[in-house]
């Protein structure tokens, strides 16, 4: 089973501008997708073990966003920000971060790049459920790799497989070795 979840952070830094952004303020915003995946262990108390992360090849290239404000009121850069992404949640994360970071004490005075980046993180769950608790994998090692049936003979390879389960499988999901195996069984 699987489940997901998303997180998004944002993270910020402010500087002031060089002289080729004009006298406005300017906000750059990039965007990164990430996946982690975790693995849920049934049999060890729902223990959560995680595998990695990575980046999201399945999403487009996000655009990079280079917006220009007069001030930091906070409707002002709302407006412009809910335009750009068209998302009302999204758009108060990334409003409130900007308005926040441009009220900081320790800036220098005139106008502030703000650079944010947003995260999404995809978090993907998948539960193992009790049957594949790590004390079963002795008993799994002489099965078939298809069917989980014990095998009747050892073989030096560790995955071992019943030939009718073989001959099936590779009929459901590979037409190339369909062909291949079609013509061995002539």
């Amino acid at each position: 089973m699987e489940t997901s979840s998303l997180k998004v952070e944002i993270s910020a830094q402010v500087t002031s501008p060089g002289p080729s952004l004009g006298l406005l303020n300017s906000v750059f915003i990039s965007q990164i997708r990430e996946i982690k995946e975790f693995l849920v262990d049934e049999s060890d108390y729902g223990n959560i073990t995680s595998l990695g992360s990575y980046l999201d090849s399945s999403s487009f290239p996000d655009m990079l966003s280079l917006l220009t404000f007069k001030d930091f009121e906070p409707t002002t850069v709302h407006q412009q920000i809910k335009t750009r992404f068209n998302d009302l949640v999204l758009s108060r994360l990334i409003t409130d971060r900007i308005v926040l970071e441009s009220q900081r004490k320790d800036l220098p005075q005139g106008p502030l790049l703000i650079t944010l980046l947003v995260t999404f993180t995809r978090k993907e769950y998948t539960v193992a459920p009790f049957s594949y608790a790590p004390w079963m994998t002795e008993k799994l090692a002489g099965s078939c790799a298809i069917c989980l049936e014990e095998m009747s003979e050892e073989s030096e390879c560790m995955d071992v497989f019943h030939d009718d389960c073989l001959t099936d499988w590779l009929d459901r999901h590979d037409p190339l070795i369909n062909k291949l195996s079609e013509a061995l069984r002539k």
